[in-house]
């Protein structure tokens, strides 16, 4: 299935003074020499240290917890970068008070940042689509040793794969990675004074308080329902049926908040599409009977989601075609000709990253032939269209701040059906390599732009990040086991879990043939297609001033496969973010964005916590 996880950070505010977001100069030595000299902070201050890691840790399963809950119940993957430094500075100085000890340096915080985005990022994408598929279609969870190092091998492959990507993508080119860039501007200002991070720790607090509470509420105590539906009928059908209401939910209009209002828009548009226009008209011709309900609407709605997105992928991917060549021409020069620089002496030495990969494939390879049954060459070529992958998707991540996840894996999952037809289980496995892999590496990329602004160590940044795979592993797989304990847990109130149910359907049809779909899908699915690609080429056309006047097609993708009253959930926090940055600027980078974090934080948090204790 194809499933947009967006980070869903804020886009960068205005910048400090004190912080250059492009590094002057002309050629790549003038500006490795800039940025050595004007920028690099870690041979001053410290950086990779015990209690950073500590942090970063703790930071990390609290990360865990969030994304595996927020993309169970949403099917969005909430980013943790400005939360983890937010948190991370926040408990660190309430405990520095009380031990009279030293403050954290802006690069251990940066540091801690580094291990709880690992953690977070690079453990919860393939959790909550292609593997949760494979629980529906086998009906089994695989063994837990088998789970836990798949899921560590995949995302410490994943930074390995950053390696490479980070000195095109953000010494060379400097992308702009708005979470990584919005992410070093909030540690810096933090850092800078005191009167510039407590309204934004306050904000974060009262966020997580409130949501906590509205949480609790209507979860634990039922006062409130989940949704509230709007009464009236479209087309002879209920709106309630047809999903017109309003989630109660703060998580999701926070996450409105931070995706944006031309993302939150085009996924109204795309709902309103689908739910009001081409369902009513789907029960009126007779294809859908109707008693329909909006699981039924749902599970033939998301056929035109994954086409728009796998169609603006592969465009985009096109459209870059020339850009992503000279990428892999840089990659293939395994040195400049020119003299050595000391930035060089800095990177990540490259017996480490041939020594990883040599461990990492072999045991991917192993892992899918032992714990799922893929054949040897299968995994083998998944592996390595997954680099491939991970080079489209850095890029789209750099340029857009949207990772593709599920679109990619897409591609890899036909590619299986290729060679293996008839079998959707090997198929999603095979998905689970690039999700995992291509996406926390492009993902891990906006962590690595963060240390660059700052002046941080890549070598220690990469240690970080690559402890962060563990930590992660560690604690998503357990809690996975935990909160989806049997195929019964998904697709209902509690679970919708559309990025899981999306992508047992798509194995289905792929490893049956696309023939076995109606007739009206076909069409439908070719029409989606088709507006994706129209919209993805008039934005690329576009300057950049005229493009947010264009749906963005990941929003309409999301409308065609979120319940609308997700959808309106969402818009709404949009809607009133953009209201609040127009009128107040200052409170809108200040006291809004750390205010929109809490209210996914405080609702994952308290999710779980209550899902546990039963």
């Amino acid at each position: 299935m194809a499933r947009p996880v967006s980070r869903l950070e804020p886009a960068p505010p205005a910048p400090a003074a004190s912080m250059l977001l492009r590094i002057p100069g002309t050629d790549p030595r003038e500006v490795d020499t800039f940025w050595i000299r004007e920028v690099f902070r870690a041979d001053r201050v410290p950086q990779f240290t015990l209690r950073a890691v500590l942090l970063g840790s703790a930071m990390g399963v609290v990360a865990c917890a969030v994304n595996l809950y927020a993309g169970l119940k949403t099917g969005i993957i909430p980013g943790v970068a400005i939360m983890a430094g937010l948190i991370t500075y926040v408990s660190h100085d309430a405990m520095r008070r009380l031990t009279r000890g030293m403050p954290l340096s802006p690069l251990e915080t940066c540091c801690a940042q580094a291990v709880a985005s690992a953690a977070g990022y690079a453990t919860g994408s393939a959790l909550v689509s292609s593997q949760g598929a494979y629980l529906l279609l086998t009906g089994h969870h695989p063994p837990g040793w088998t789970l836990l190092a798949w899921t560590f091998v995949l995302s410490a492959l994943g930074v390995f794969f950053a390696v490479p990507l980070k000195r095109q993508f953000i010494d060379r080119e400097q992308l702009p990675f708005a979470t990584g860039t919005a992410a070093a501007l909030t540690v810096r200002a933090l850092h800078d004074t005191d009167t510039e991070g407590r309204p934004r720790l306050r904000s974060l607090g009262l966020g997580v308080l409130v949501s906590s509470l509205v949480t609790t509420g209507r979860d634990a105590l039922q006062l409130m329902a989940y949704t509230v539906s709007f009464p009236g009928r479209q087309g002879g059908v209920p709106l309630e049926r047809l999903g017109f209401g309003l989630d109660l939910s703060l998580m999701l209009m926070g996450s409105g908040a931070l995706l944006g209002l031309r993302i939150t828009a085009s996924a109204l548009l795309g709902g309103l599409l689908m739910y009001g226009g081409v369902a009513p008209r789907l029960v009126a011709a007779g294809i859908l009977p109707p008693d329909a309900e909006l699981s039924t609407f749902r599970e033939w709605s998301m056929w035109p989601a994954a086409a728009v997105f796998i169609s603006a992928a592969l465009l985009r991917l096109v459209l870059q075609g020339p850009a992503l060549f000279r990428a892999l021409r840089s990659l293939a020069s395994s040195r400049d000709a020119s003299a050595p620089h000391p930035v060089d002496a800095l990177q990540i030495p490259q017996r480490w990253w041939v020594g990883g990969v040599v461990v990492l494939v072999p045991a991917t390879v192993a892992l899918a032939k032992v714990g799922f049954g893929v054949p040897v060459l299968h995994a083998t070529l998944s592996v390595a269209l997954s680099f491939i992958l991970a080079l489209i998707a850095g890029r789209i991540t750099g340029e857009t701040d949207v990772t593709p996840a599920d679109a990619l894996g897409s591609v890899t999952q036909l590619t299986s059906n290729l060679l293996q037809p008839r079998d959707a289980a090997a198929g999603l496995v095979t998905a689970g390599i690039t999700v995992n892999t291509a996406c926390s590496a492009a993902d891990l990329l906006s962590d690595l732009k963060t240390g660059h602004l700052l002046g941080a160590h890549p070598r220690w940044q990469f240690l970080a990040q690559l402890l962060g795979s563990a930590v992660g592993a560690a604690a998503v797989v357990p809690l996975f086991y935990l909160l989806v304990p049997s195929p019964s847990a998904l697709g209902g109130e509690q679970f919708p879990a559309p990025g899981v149910t999306a992508a047992a359907k798509l194995a289905q049809v792929l490893s049956t043939g696309l023939g076995s779909l109606p007739p009206s899908l076909l069409v439908a699915s070719g029409c989606a297609a088709l507006l994706a690609v129209l919209l993805t080429g008039v934005e690329h056309l576009l300057p950049e001033r005229a493009r947010r006047w264009v749906p963005s097609p990941v929003g309409l993708g999301l409308g065609f496969l979120l319940p609308l009253s997700a959808t309106i959930s969402i818009w709404l926090g949009g809607l009133v973010a953009e209201g609040v940055r127009r009128t107040r600027p200052v409170a809108w980078e200040r006291r809004f964005l750390p205010l929109a974090t809490g209210f996914i934080a405080g609702e994952g948090l308290m999710g779980v916590a209550l899902l546990l204790l039963g």
